[in-house]
């Protein structure tokens, strides 16, 4: 059609052309294209002071996508909207414009992670939408279960949403990377940071003026989102089996182990991890089509806090060993709480299949023998010792290309459509940034009035994939190199990996870095 034409136009003019993100602000309708049954995208020249700023931006064609595609309807209903005057006059007459009342569209949600809890909250607080539903297959949010995540301006975005971590949160200032014999490779002061490459960090600052750099336990997150959610949006229990697309491409229905009958949504958002269930749906890749293993493993231990030196609680220290990357920091937890975690990055060639179902002692004393065979000192093995659960994971990921990430009314989001490494520790905080980005882009297109147009639709998804598959590229890209760097074998890869990290911090580049996966884009 016109309309995904012009789309597609303006997508490709966003990769060569400079501009601005995407709108915060509503697209006003034009009264006389709603007359005529549509919906006419008109937007003020002065739009463009009320845009989300964001270091480097994204170009400004490709919200011009959601306006082209409109653009034909505009114009037939100006064309109806006049022949109709003209015909009232001729009869002496009055026309009267009415709105059509119509239903506000269905939304559901697969997955209650952080992708998933996000994109319910703004669909509701951005969109303005009041149906939305997530639909999460495990049968309960379990404390006690997984480790710590990150948070930069994925915090911010989320307290805007009406999510209260104060309770919960643990500043995170610092970063200090340390070789096993102690000798200092690179240190990052997070908030000199912010200051110094202002107005551009000014999403990873709260209102306050308190940075948003934080460490939180992800049970505590999860439980802090869904409590800021309306009782009930949550379903557990409810596995997706399958869903399909309408052929007219307005709807999905949807099939939902623990559902009597299929359910039919106008819109579907699939946040349900790596291995999405829905992700075929939408890319059309093949059953066998596995997130690709990077050869590192990670073996992860929690305990209480009491195991880190004092004063270190809003620091994260890193420590090198030779083929051994070692993470150890303080996260938030339920109750005010204050737990640490240690994370130790390894390499290992074997399926990730294998040895996935370790139990915490198994896991315990291999983590431990590791640590100590590569000469970590006692901060890192006093956290190590004192840790009550154990899991460990291979580490995967799904590479970014220029792949479909919507078809019809289904979208992907998070880790189903850009799983990376977690070495820069962006996995949830990306994933908050792709919900609220693409909650805006659908309010642009006016999509809670259940009268957008199905091109201005078409356009809001492609608006929310061009503004977020540069910077998800980018930050994946670097990761996975960081997580390949970090584990070099031997002797001389040690020697490349320190010096590597060194150079990093004395130019610069390091906090640059950080800075690029930090700020938010949406």
């Amino acid at each position: 059609s016109a309309g995904l034409k012009c789309s597609l136009l303006a997508m490709a003019l966003a990769w060569v052309l400079p501009g601005q993100a995407a709108p915060s602000a509503p697209i006003g309708h034009a009264p006389h294209a709603q007359a005529a049954g549509g919906v006419g995208l008109v937007r003020a020249a002065g739009d463009r002071s009320e845009l989300c700023g964001h270091a480097g931006g994204f170009p400004s064609a490709v919200f011009l996508a959601a306006a082209a595609a409109g653009t034909g309807l505009l114009r037939r209903g100006a064309r109806q909207y006049r022949h109709r005057r003209k015909a009232g006059r001729a009869r002496g007459t009055t026309v009267k414009l009415v709105c059509r009342a119509s239903r506000q569209p269905r939304v559901a949600v697969v997955g209650a992670g952080p992708g998933g809890l996000a994109i319910a909250l703004a669909l509701r607080k951005e969109s303005g939408l009041d149906d939305v539903t997530v639909f999460e297959r495990a049968p309960a949010l379990k404390p006690a279960v997984g480790g710590g995540v990150q948070l930069h301006a994925g915090c911010a975005l989320l307290e805007g949403l009406g999510v209260d971590l104060r309770p919960w949160r643990n500043p995170l200032r610092r970063i200090r990377s340390r070789a096993v014999d102690g000798s200092e490779l690179l240190e990052l002061d997070l908030e000199a940071l912010a200051k110094k490459f202002l107005p551009f960090t000014d999403s990873i600052v709260l209102p306050d003026g308190e940075l948003a750099s934080c460490t939180v336990m992800r049970d505590a997150l999860l439980d802090a989102m869904v409590r800021a959610l309306p009782e009930g949006s949550v379903r557990f229990g409810r596995r997706l089996d399958s869903v399909d697309l309408s052929a007219n491409g307005e709807s999905a229905t949807c099939c939902f182990d623990g559902e009597a009958s299929p359910l039919e949504f106008d819109l579907v958002v699939a946040a349900d991890g790596i291995c999405s269930s829905a992700r075929r749906a939408v890319t059309g890749e093949e059953e066998d089509q596995n997130p690709r293993y990077t050869g590192l493993r990670i073996q992860y231990g929690v305990r209480e806090a009491g195991g880190r030196p004092e004063g270190c609680e809003d620091e994260a220290h890193q420590w090198f060993g030779e083929g051994v990357y070692s993470l150890t920091a303080t996260y938030g937890g339920f109750g005010g709480k204050r737990y640490e975690m240690i994370a130790v990055v390894f390499r290992d060639e074997r399926p990730t299949s294998e040895n996935t179902d370790w139990d915490t002692a198994e896991v315990r004393e291999a983590c431990l023998k590791r640590l100590t065979d590569a000469g970590f000192g006692r901060e890192v093995l006093n956290v190590a010792e004192g840790c009550s659960r154990f899991f460990e994971l291979g580490v995967c990921e799904r590479p970014i290309a220029l792949t479909r990430w919507h078809r019809g009314r289904l979208a992907l989001l998070g880790d189903a459509v850009h799983a990376m490494p977690p070495f820069l520790g962006q996995g949830a905080n990306q994933a908050v940034q792709d919900a609220v980005c693409l909650a805006r882009w659908l309010k642009s297109a006016g999509f809670a009035s259940g009268e957008a147009s199905g091109a201005a639709i078409e356009a809001a998804f492609v608006g929310y994939t061009a503004q977020r598959l540069p910077p998800t590229a980018l930050i994946g890209f670097e990761s996975g190199f960081l997580g390949q760097i970090e584990t070099l074998p031997g002797a001389p890869g040690s020697f490349v990996r320190d010096n590597f990290f060194r150079v990093m911090g004395k130019t610069g580049i390091a906090g640059l870095v950080f800075l690029n996966g930090a700020i938010a884009r949406v």
